[in-house]
């Protein structure tokens, strides 16, 4: 199957070059003067189904391209006037082109509240600076999480232990709302688990950040943003769902607004219950100056059963004409009792079986967070000068009862020492305060200067406590247990001066951070700090050669931090011969990175880009030196990172009722280090595929979505990871008036979304295979209420943007 599925996706991404119509216009209004960036809409005559959209230039002009033939109307909407809706007009091989020459718009006397605009967004969106995955739009995400979501973006590549990467690099910033999720990767995993694909709006993939953003994320940003009603008067939405694979899962959700001319109160509150499952199966050679000295035969089977409540609420009030003040509240509480079992044949250097350790893993964890933003938005005048202020407070807890049981018995089941118990006492805490400002100032001929300050402090306290079990009362094991305490204080400042020319517009950007850091293990008394004062520029350049082609270019320097969980020495035991490791002496490593773009007929872009990373953070499966026969999951630095990269995306309408967005990823990335006394010097080319169609079927209301994945060999620092990838299908009928949207659809229905890895050290060869629960199929509905007039509202991030990424990787 995955021989053939490039040349599939080839095909399928060739059909843009099948002849197709052209529809052009012009809008003026009532005085003949041209009216900017409308929304042109074009609609089959038959069934007004939406068919493409484009806005209306600088000119009033505007153009519909690649058009099947059919009958159809084109209908014109812009803030201010009344709908247009022109007279059915036929495109076919005779009339290949249809000019409609002046379109006029006539004022809408009436109130704004009254104007309904009703658009269909395509499941990806190409814009010159994002990708936007609209998840509220996609049938396949109905009853999925946030991560499954993630995971069928373009570009994006969850590993087996959740590590997130983009087009091939790792180092993604995790935003939510604008806002980092600071938690590690392994706990974020988790929380996006928890959290419905129902929440989200959509998705931004922003692979080169201008110097506004925190110069965190190598390898771009992952910003969710979600749902916010927008409608004037009380609305919400109701959403139910049912998903069955090898376990069951729900999830339940309301989102509610009320807005006025001054006032927005909104909120949301979800629960989800989700089991799932991983299943690992690990050969684990250990050798002795090349010669085999002994295997473990690793049988693993672990199930997650989440049950997880989401809850945000919040005001915006208008003070007046030109000031905003709001508030934000949120909360998340993600309780789950993972249960595992591993079973280890170990076998000597002659492959003969000697034991079995069996391990078992019974815990019960309680993950929760709460933040409070309050903001403040004023604009000076109409020129668009304004001030945004954000004060932040979030806090994130864990407590977590652990229990670990092995016992050693011979090829009979015969015991051979006595059952050993560990037992775990986790507390963690994490603070974070910030106060960001940022100031726009536009300047004379379409110029513009943008400023900000940010300050923020972070504290993580960890303790970890484990005792020595069995029938006795437990014992305290000093040996194994720590107290960790983490304190940072960073402080930036930004400018970025922006101006548009005809045909060229520019960007540039600085970036000043200077940090202070400092750590203490109180349980061995070992302390360090450390401060350093970096600068991180940026650039940006478009330049419209013509109505059909644009270039742009991006130039920037960024780093990433180590994760608090990543520079945690606590040990978290997997079974008696595995256990995961944080590292108190990781350096953040720094990436410069390169984008040159075409872009053509706003349909096709080829990107082609470049970066090098020194002090790569790299996680690590290594045997422990000084140990025998003992693994450790933990991060290092190697010494560089380079990544070159061709991505081409795609949005084809293949004919009237289907439509078709491709993508594909090429690139080639290596890696050198040197790490367990193995040097590392590896690198290979690689392909990601991601093609999402939509199919409109009849005229009842029924889409249908088809989704294909497939994802090429990888070489990521010591792992050499197999070729992967998912078919998924879906179908929705919208009834009562649009108001109610019912989904069935199943995700890898195939299975063959499976991992499968050989990671290589100096005397030691490890090979797994992983599965999980990624067959399932869901039944999904939801139903709007309320007032369904629109009015726009505004999006804003607060100041916690970074920590909370990195306390999403903790």
């Amino acid at each position: 199957m995955y021989q053939k599925l490039p040349l599939i996706f080839l095909l399928s991404f060739l059909i843009h070059s099948v002849k197709s119509q052209t529809v052009t216009g012009q809008i003026n209004d009532e005085s003949a003067k041209s009216v900017q960036f409308a929304n042109v809409t074009l609609h089959r005559a038959a069934d007004s189904v939406f068919v493409k959209a484009a806005l209306s230039d600088e000119q009033g002009r505007f153009t519909l391209e690649n058009v099947a033939m059919g009958r159809f109307f084109v209908r014109v909407t812009q803030v201010g006037y009344q709908r247009f809706s022109s007279p059915a007009f036929v495109l076919n091989t005779e009339t290949p082109n249809v000019n409609l020459r002046s379109i006029q718009l006539i004022q809408d006397a009436k109130n704004l509240n009254e104007v309904t605009v009703r658009t269909t967004k395509p499941f990806i969106e190409r814009q010159l600076d994002k990708t936007i995955v609209n998840v509220e739009n996609s049938i396949v995400s109905a009853g999925s999480n946030a991560l499954e979501v993630l995971e069928r973006s373009p570009g994006v590549v969850v590993d087996q232990n959740d590590n997130i990467s983009l087009k091939g690099k790792q180092g993604v910033m995790v935003m939510i709302n604008g806002k980092p999720s600071i938690i590690a990767s392994q706990d974020l995993a988790n929380y996006l688990r928890g959290l419905p694909a129902n929440t989200l709006e959509k998705i931004e993939i922003i692979t080169n950040p201008s110097a506004k953003y925190d110069a965190a994320g190598n390898a771009g940003i992952l910003n969710l943003v979600m749902k916010k009603d927008q409608r004037l008067g009380t609305n919400g939405t109701i959403n139910l769902s049912y998903g069955q694979g090898v376990y069951a899962k729900t999830s339940e959700g309301i989102t509610f607004n009320h807005r006025n001319k001054k006032l927005n109160l909104f909120g949301n509150y979800n629960f989800a219950y989700r089991k799932a499952f991983s299943h690992l199966v690990l050969d684990r050679r250990f050798y002795k100056d090349g010669i085999l000295d002994g295997v473990f035969d690793q049988d693993n089977y672990i199930t997650f059963p989440f049950k997880n409540h989401t809850g945000r609420l919040g005001a915006d009030y208008a003070v007046s004409k030109k000031t905003l003040i709001g508030a934000v509240i949120s909360g998340l509480s993600n309780r789950f009792n993972p249960t595992g079992d591993t079973r280890t044949g170990v076998l000597n250097q002659d492959l003969q079986l000697v034991r079995y350790d069996l391990n078992s893993n019974r815990s019960k964890e309680n993950w929760f967070n709460f933040a409070i933003n309050t903001n403040l938005k004023h604009t000076f005048d109409s020129t668009g000068r304004e001030l945004t202020v954000d004060l932040d407070y979030a806090h994130y807890g864990n407590r977590t009862d652990q229990r670990f049981t092995t016992e050693y018995v011979d090829t009979k089941g015969n015991q051979l020492l006595p059952t050993y118990v560990l037992l775990g006492d986790v507390l963690g805490k994490l603070d974070i305060k910030s106060l960001k400002a940022d100031y726009v100032h536009p300047l004379p001929k379409k110029a513009k200067v943008e400023a900000g300050l940010k300050s923020s402090f972070v504290r993580a306290d960890n303790d970890l406590k484990y005792y020595i079990g069995g029938n006795e009362k437990p014992v305290f094991d000093p040996s194994q247990s720590n107290h960790f305490i983490y304190d940072e204080n960073i402080n930036a400042a930004y400018v970025n001066y922006a101006k548009q020319f005809d045909k060229v517009n520019f960007q540039l950007g600085l970036r000043m951070e200077q940090n202070n850091i400092k750590g203490n293990q109180l349980a061995t008394n070992i302390t360090f700090d450390s401060t350093y004062t970096r600068l991180f520029p940026s650039a940006f350049l478009n330049y419209k050669f013509s109505r059909k082609h644009e270039w742009s270019f991006s130039v920037s320097r960024r780093l990433d931090r180590p994760s608090y969980r990543q520079l945690n020495p606590f040990k978290f035991y997997i079974n008696n011969s595995t256990y995961s490791e944080g590292n108190p002496y990781l350096q953040p490593q720094f990436t410069y990175s390169f984008e040159i773009a075409h872009h053509y007929n706003q349909q096709i872009t080829t990107t082609f880009s470049y970066s090098q990373t020194v002090n790569n953070i790299t996680e690590v499966i290594m045997p422990l030196e000084g140990q025998d026969k003992v693994t450790v999951q933990t991060n290092r630095n190697l010494t560089e990172f380079q990544f070159w990269g061709i991505n081409i995306s795609a949005s084809t309408q293949v004919t009237k009722w289907w439509n078709s967005v491709n993508n594909i990823n090429t690139y080639y990335s290596t890696y050198k280090g040197n790490v367990a006394n193995t040097p590392l010097r590896n690198g290979n080319a690689n392909i990601n595929i991601n093609s999402n169609n939509s199919f409109v079927l009849g005229k009842k209301g029924y889409v249908a979505e088809l989704s294909v994945i497939y994802r090429a060999r990888e070489i990521y620092g010591f792992m050499d990871v197999q070729p992967t990838g998912q078919v998924s299908l879906g179908i929705q009928k919208t009834f009562w008036d649009r108001k109610a949207t019912l989904k069935l659809n199943g995700t890898d229905l195939f299975y063959t979304s499976i991992g499968r890895a050989t990671v290589t050290f100096k005397d030691y060869v490890e090979k797994f295979r992983v599965n999980r629960e990624t067959r399932v199929a869901t039944l999904s509905f939801s139903y709007r209420f309320g007032n369904n007039k629109v009015q726009a509202g505004r999006r804003r991030s607060s100041g916690v943007e970074e920590e909370k990424q990195r306390a999403g990787n903790s």
